[in-house]
């Protein structure tokens, strides 16, 4: 895809039969780091922005790896800047999207010809986004459903670590206690969630196998599906995983979020790490 649109923007300025006096004159978009303003707090949340998607007056550019320095077609008028936050859906580094969730940056701009223009990119969750579950991890743990009947089993606090803020859950991993499974408190009912595009997304780190997974319940049965299986990192990473055709169907009067740990590797102990989880919809 970022092939097939690179090619379309060299077509675009440097399209075969014009001589150099010919060329079209570019202007330019100075693209940098971007942050992203956590819902309902002043600081600035955690993102895996890897490239946005850029318009000018509702025609796509391209999808630009950032930094970027974006060829923008000059003339001699006010030009509209769209700009949308591109994540990889499900961590799938073949899958770019934008993320639905994050407002679009959009902006007028007067240009010059060959000037270069400094646009941040400072991303906000929208206003009608649904955040049911936001946990930090900070005061509260809302993974304390006991799923797999184990008293055993849970996620614990700590402040050793964190991706954001003092602290964040942790899970420990034996080889007696290889598997966890647990779920959230609370429950979304069928009519809270428009049945929209939904994400979970949060940050992890650590030696094991994280399961993402939802509970749905109807007529007092539980159906669990485990769908996405990701590998520790030695890192703090993010991963965005769309649950909008999971989610979509009319198949639960409710729902719980799923989180299971599987031991990997020889060592005799083993430690995930989640922090930042949140689930968004409309």
């Amino acid at each position: 895809m970022i092939f097939i649109i690179s090619a379309v923007i060299v077509t675009t300025f440097f399209s075969c039969g014009l001589s150099d006096t010919d060329a079209p004159t570019p202007f330019y978009l100075d693209l940098q780091e971007p942050t992203v303003k956590a819902p309902y707090d002043p600081i600035n949340d955690t993102h895996k922005i890897s490239e946005v998607w850029v318009f000018a007056d509702n025609q796509i550019l391209g999808l630009f790896p950032l930094p970027a320095k974006v060829p923008v077609l000059y003339a001699e008028k006010e030009v509209e800047i769209t700009i949308l936050a591109g994540i990889r859906n499900n961590g799938m580094n073949d899958v770019p999207v934008f993320y639905p969730f994050y407002n679009a940056i959009d902006l007028k701009v007067k240009p010059v010809a060959n000037g270069v223009i400094s646009v941040p990119l400072d991303f906000k969750y929208k206003s009608n986004a649904k955040i049911p579950v936001n946990e930090s991890f900070e005061s509260d743990n809302v993974f304390t459903f006991d799923i797999d009947a184990n008293p055993a089993t849970f996620i614990s606090i700590t402040s050793a670590d964190a991706s954001v803020g003092t602290k964040c859950g942790v899970v420990t991993l034996t080889n007696s206690l290889n598997f966890i499974e647990v779920g959230t408190t609370a429950e979304i009912m069928r009519g809270e969630n428009s049945r929209g595009q939904s994400y979970i997304e949060f940050d992890y780190k650590g030696k094991g196998e994280i399961a993402v997974g939802i509970a749905k319940f109807r007529n007092g049965l539980i159906n669990i599906e485990y769908f996405l299986f990701v590998p520790g990192k030695d890192d703090w990473n993010k991963i965005y995983v769309d649950v909008t055709d999971k989610l979509s169907p009319d198949d639960y009067d409710k729902y719980r979020l799923l989180l299971a740990f599987t031991k990997t590797g020889s060592s005799t102990e083993s430690k995930v790490y989640i922090d930042n989880y949140k689930h968004v919809h409309f």
